[in-house]
């Protein structure tokens, strides 16, 4: 997989903040202790990027720091980072688009920011402007997001959207308290605290076979470490080895895939946890997920 990353995510930080950059720095430096230490260096979206997917006050109150969320914090030069989150998953977008699986590396996050919110360590929606600028080229899209926690703000932006499937997987209850019901082209798949690694696997088997269905050219996966089982938010069960398993039944579809960094919180595990993922995932695609040949 083309891995996607810049030292520069990990410039900002609030102290005590789950969302730390330690999340990511133990990822990266893991990596690099099993030999992939090959890392593509994206540039920032723009506002017009951005415009696609949110309101242009939200996207002028992060700028201008004009903002208070309790949990989302207003930290100096934020609307940097995010840009570069954002433009991070737009080229993990458009690889998977010309067939080389991509792995974005970046935060801050995105799956809790909505069209005109803020919120859940979410400043900009990363998942959903990248599939909003994949859309400009009429490229049909189906969105896994694997975060434990409901992406809301991806399905607010994405719900409706023509040629798009949502589908999350995520504990409920946990928060932000949402996605206990599917409506329209949103599916979503809430998982009571303490279900078992199986019961997982075999809801994400149910995902994949509507993502068979739906016929996308390319799969995005919201991948977040939070359904891991040492994860001090949530109260899931995956382990490592289940993260290889995920990996290995995405490339299985045969489709163009990318993946973009959510949550994990566990700084211990999120590294092989992140590693497994990527070594079940690696794998070549075909121009249609489903389609042989």
């Amino acid at each position: 997989m083309k891995l996607i990353y810049s030292e520069k995510s990990l410039g900002f930080s609030e102290p005590g903040h789950e969302e730390s950059p330690e999340r990511l720095k133990s990822i990266v430096e893991y990596l690099k202790k099993k030999g992939r230490s090959e890392f593509v260096e994206p540039a920032p979206a723009s506002d017009e990027d951005l415009l696609r997917a949110h309101a242009p006050e939200l996207i002028e109150r992060v700028k201008a720091n004009d903002f208070f969320e309790p949990d989302t914090p207003n930290l100096p030069g934020i609307y940097d980072y995010a840009l570069l989150a954002c433009g991070a998953a737009i080229m993990a977008a458009e690889s998977a688009v010309e067939g080389t699986p991509a792995l974005s590396l970046a935060r801050p996050p995105g799956h809790h920011a909505g069209k005109r919110t803020l919120g859940g360590f979410c400043y900009f929606n990363n998942m959903a402007v990248a599939v909003k600028t994949l859309r400009l080229r009429e490229v049909r899209a189906a969105v896994i997001d694997l975060d434990g926690h409901n992406g809301n703000g991806t399905e607010e932006i994405l719900a409706y959207e023509p040629q798009t499937l949502f589908i999350s997987i995520h504990q409920l209850p946990g928060y932000p308290e949402t996605g206990a019901k599917s409506f329209a082209n949103c599916r979503n798949f809430p998982l009571r605290p303490g279900t078992s690694a199986k019961e997982y696997l075999d809801t994400f088997e149910k995902a994949l076979g509507l993502v068979r269905d739906f016929g996308p050219d390319v799969l995005g996966l919201s991948l977040g470490f939070d359904a891991h089982r040492h994860d001090p938010l949530l109260e899931l069960s995956l382990e490592d080895s289940d993260y290889f398993a995920i990996g290995k039944k995405v490339r299985s579809l045969n489709g163009r895939f990318f993946a973009l960094l959510e949550g994990g919180y566990n700084t211990k595990t999120i590294g092989n946890a992140c590693y497994s993922f990527i070594k079940g995932a690696e794998g070549t695609g075909i121009s249609r997920i489903g389609v042989s040949g």
